[in-house]
């Protein structure tokens, strides 16, 4: 007989490969306006969206400035739901109902860029994320928790019984013993394993360090080709609430990236370590 082992969907699989291209997408697509931003098609993306804000009573630096924030919160969201997408697929469930949180706000985000192709995106992402909840998937994620016993085992009907060879009649014939299932046509319900806590933060660890490497390249991203214009918006526009002078902007700047320089390699680090442990862990259960 067979053990019976619970196979990953193929629904599952193909639903977090949807969600991490389309995450991935979306980051390139933010790299790509950000490092572009003072060519020509950079400037007629950036005037598309806010020229609208323009003619509403903003000015033009507080606008860009909108879309800078826009773009950064669209980048973490995508790359969020990137790292919880593979997660996902390999069966944890915290980042399944993350990525149900995450992969919705980054469709309605996409939706606000007003092309057909953002529009389509957000309509594939919003049905990924109802696919993961499908029926198939929610069983194999409760047999991963141990909250369902797996499906018994049929018997095999090849090959046929040997029928019982022939028994004499006698004047006191034996008395027939009542029937009973075969101790072994079902398979014994599989114990709940305990929590692995060097696992649980492992994999904390791991979704937390992606997300702030995310944010650290990001912002050096910004730092290293829009850097005048982020002065210039800091001092042109209401946010320079502490009325600093320019060389102070810039020195908050320049310490701000100095930062995101330490933290960046902190958390690759971190990802490795926990990236380790958990391959480790896996090939030991």
């Amino acid at each position: 007989m067979t053990e019976h082992r619970s196979e990953r969907p193929p629904r599952l699989v193909t639903t977090c490969a949807y969600l991490g291209v389309i995450g991935a997408f979306q980051v390139l697509q933010v790299i790509i306006v950000l490092t572009g931003w003072y060519s020509e098609s950079g400037e007629d993306q950036v005037k598309r969206f806010t020229d609208p804000l323009v003619d509403d009573g903003i000015n033009r630096g507080d606008a860009e400035t909108v879309y800078r924030v826009y773009l950064a919160i669209l980048a973490i969201l995508a790359a969020s739901v990137l790292v919880f997408a593979v997660y996902t697929a390999l069966g944890h469930a915290v980042s399944r109902i993350m990525v149900t949180i995450t992969a919705p706000l980054m469709a309605l985000l996409g939706v606000t860029q007003g092309s057909f192709v953002s529009i389509l995106l957000s309509v594939v992402t919003l049905t990924c994320v109802l696919q993961l909840w499908n029926a198939d998937v929610r069983r194999w994620f409760a047999l991963l928790a141990g909250h369902e016993a797996p499906a018994p085992v049929a018997a095999s009907g090849w090959p046929p019984p040997v029928p019982p060879a022939p028994v004499e009649q006698s004047q006191h014939p034996a008395p027939q013993q009542p029937w009973a299932p075969h101790p072994q046509a079902y398979a014994p319900p599989r114990p709940k394993a305990p929590t692995d806590v060097v696992k649980v933060l492992s994999l904390i660890t791991l979704i937390g360090a992606s997300v702030v490497a995310a944010g650290c390249a990001f912002y050096l991203l910004m730092y290293e080709f829009a850097r005048e214009e982020l002065v210039r918006q800091q001092l042109d526009s209401g946010m320079n609430w502490m009325n600093m002078s320019e060389a102070e902007v810039r020195d908050g700047y320049h310490d701000l990236a100095v930062m995101s320089w330490v933290v960046l390699p902190l958390c690759l680090v971190a990802i490795g370590v926990s990236a380790v442990l958990l391959v480790r862990r896996r090939r030991r259960n």
